[in-house]
Formats: structure tokens, sequence, C-alpha cells
């Protein structure tokens, strides 16, 4: 296969940074994707852009990053957007330049960046269109399949939320008809203090010696349970909060609480434990099991009763922890607690099963392009 000299500037009709928004202005609510310096930051009502483009991030921890996007959606100022030329395929650049490795020509300072008009001087070895767009096509089945696994990783959270509105908002649980209520509640589910059924940041006994994962905030995600293992990063440090699989992270500080960021741990393969951040409060069930401990954080009662804590300077409000611990709620009969953890913990399991398929189909996709590139494997 023959491979032909670029610079970057010469692939793209547009290239160049998107436009501010404000941290207000984006939700949780699927409607816009709005995406930034490391990827995708949440949704918003509007659009900036509308067609097929390649993202890549400008700013932040991880810029350099290369994403393949098309459709409508809202790009900041700290992602660079590039529209390519008629002669080269979007989605076989944005395999090719992810390749590059950019992050490597940020500078040094404190805040890491990019700039376009040295990112436009780069040089790369690309194919003909024809070779590019079938490359793509062979690469693509790839993404198909990671996005399905993602739809139904969708569902089944939705699965996981729905029956426990289902059984401890609504209390239709199995049997309800034959239980006793008072004042429209079980007559058996005892009212407690938060504090009595979950350990809030619990104690995590890590060595001082070692390579540790670190959770940084970027990983949490505004809507699924799922930690992003591209965001994780290593130290040897043990500062920040500590957390082990199956405890619940909720981001404690403006405006991360509010746009829902909210994980549960799993995957970690240390069963020792991680780090993180030290804006999260890490929860830990005591009288109830960790999936009702997680959806207990996603329910809008919990949620609005944690933004309403905040204090602090503007810009810097971070959510009463004593004020969270004392919030009260029904605390199930053991039979109903057992009963629904039975019930859930394979949605949980299935849903980092396809979590682990994707890790290994994106490893599949990236390592098939260099074989193509080079002729390895023919591009048939």
């Amino acid at each position: 296969m023959e491979l032909f000299g670029y610079r970057l500037g010469d692939l793209f009709t547009r290239f160049s940074s998107g436009k501010n928004l404000t941290e207000d202005r984006i939700t949780k609510d699927e409607k816009y994707p709005v995406y930034g310096g490391n990827g995708l930051r949440g949704y918003t009502d509007a659009f900036n852009f509308e067609g097929e483009c390649i993202l890549i991030g400008r700013q932040g921890a991880k810029c350099g990053n290369v994403r393949y996007f098309h459709g409508k959606g809202y790009m900041t100022d700290h992602a660079i957007v590039g529209v390519c030329t008629e002669n080269h395929s979007a989605k076989f650049l944005s395999l090719a330049l992810a390749g590059l490795n950019l992050n490597r020509l940020s500078g040094q300072a404190a805040q890491p960046g990019l700039a376009v008009g040295m990112l436009k001087k780069q040089k790369i070895l690309l194919p003909t269109k024809e070779h590019q767009d079938r490359i793509a096509e062979i690469l693509s089945a790839y993404d198909d399949l990671i996005e399905n696994n993602n739809k139904r990783i969708k569902i089944l959270e939705q699965m996981a939320e729905e029956l426990y509105k289902e059984w401890f908002v609504r209390f239709r649980f199995p049997g309800h008809e034959n239980v006793p209520f008072e004042h429209g509640q079980p007559q058996k589910w005892e009212l407690v203090r938060l504090q009595e059924i979950i350990d809030f940041d619990p104690l995590v006994k890590l060595p001082k010696n070692g390579i540790k994962v670190r959770v940084p905030m970027a990983a949490l995600s505004t809507s699924s349970m799922l930690l992003d293992t591209e965001q994780y990063e290593y130290t040897e440090s043990c500062s920040g909060s500590r957390f082990k699989n199956g405890d619940t992270l909720l981001a404690k500080i403006t405006p991360c609480l509010e746009n829902g960021k909210t994980a549960f741990v799993g995957g970690l393969e240390s069963s020792e434990g991680a780090v993180g951040s030290t804006e999260y409060i890490v929860m830990r069930g005591k009288k109830i099991n960790p999936y009702m401990v997680y959806l207990l954080a996603r329910s809008q009662w919990f949620r609005q009763s944690a933004v309403n804590s905040m204090n602090g300077s503007d810009g810097r409000q971070r959510a009463d922890v004593k004020f969270i611990k004392k919030l009260k709620c029904l605390l199930p009969d053991e039979e109903t607690i057992e009963n629904f953890g039975t019930l859930v913990k394979p949605i949980f399991d299935n849903v980092y099963l396809l979590r682990d398929q994707n890790i290994s189909l994106r490893k599949q996709r990236d390592a098939l392009l260099p074989r193509l590139l080079s002729g390895k494997l023919e591009v048939k």
C-alpha cells in the first residue's frame, strides 16, 4: 500500500476551536452532546456544529485525545474541530491521528494545552482515499459492536434504576399486596438516618509504596455508573479519597454534583483499592447492599437534598457531608434488601462485563490499524 506525506493543516477545510459554554448550560439531559478538552462533558439545549468532523482535545489533562463525531453537538473552545477535505475520510483520520500521541506536544505548564498552529504543522503518512475508506469500514465493525454494547449498558442501568423506584419509592415490591401499610408505607420498614445504613468516607488502608490507580473527576459520568478507564492515572501517593470495588463515588463540588457525577466502583484490579479526587464523597453500605447505595445516590430525592446542603463561596460550593449523614430514609426489612440485591446484582455484573468487552474491542481495533497500514494485513 502506497503512503503519501501530509501536514495536518492540509487535511481539513476547517481546523479551529469551538466556542465557550458556561457551566450552567451543561446538563445531563441528553439532547445535544457537549465536547471539551477531555471528551464528552454533558449535554445542552443548543448546538454549534452539524455534520461530520474530528475532535481533538486542546486543553486539559487529556489534551490530544481524538474522536470521530457526526450529527449535531456543541464543541467548546477547549476542543479543536477538524472538517476533512473531500480527499480524506474523517473516520479513518480519527483513528490515524489517535496513533500520533498528540498529547506529547502539550506544554509543560500547569494547564497542558495544544496550539492549533503547531498541530497544523505535524506530519503524517496516509494511503489514498479509497484505502482510507476501506480501512475505516473494517475498523467501523468494532465501533458498531462497541456502540451496541453501550446501548445495552444504558438499558441495563435504566432497568436497575426503575426497579429501585418500583420497590423503594412506589413500594410495589414483590408481595406488597400482603404487607400491612401505615401512613402509606410498609409497617416493618424503619425510618433511620443515612449514617446508620451507609458508611461515609470509610477507612481504606493502602500500602505506602507501589503504584496505585488514581480516578480523577473526569472519569465520573453524569448519567452512567461506569468509570471511564481511559481517564485513569497512576500515582505512588495515597493522598485524596480512597475506595474499593463496590463503593459509590459522589462528586460533592459544584457543578459536578448538580450535573450528576456519580459512579459505582467496579473492575479495579487491586483488591486494596484506589485513590481519587478529594472532592468525592465515598459511600459504602452497612445495612443495605452496595447496589442500593448507588441507586439511592442516583435518586432525585437524594441528589436534590445534597444540592440543597451545599455551602461555601460562589463557584466553589460543596455538599455538606454532615447534613447528608443526618438525612432520613426508610430502611426495608432484611428479606426485602436481600431479595433486591439478588435481583439487581446480575444487572450490575452484566454492565461491567459489557464494559470489559468494549475495552477489549478498542484494543483489538487500535492494534489492527498499523498492521493494515503496513501491509501486514491486506485491505480487501
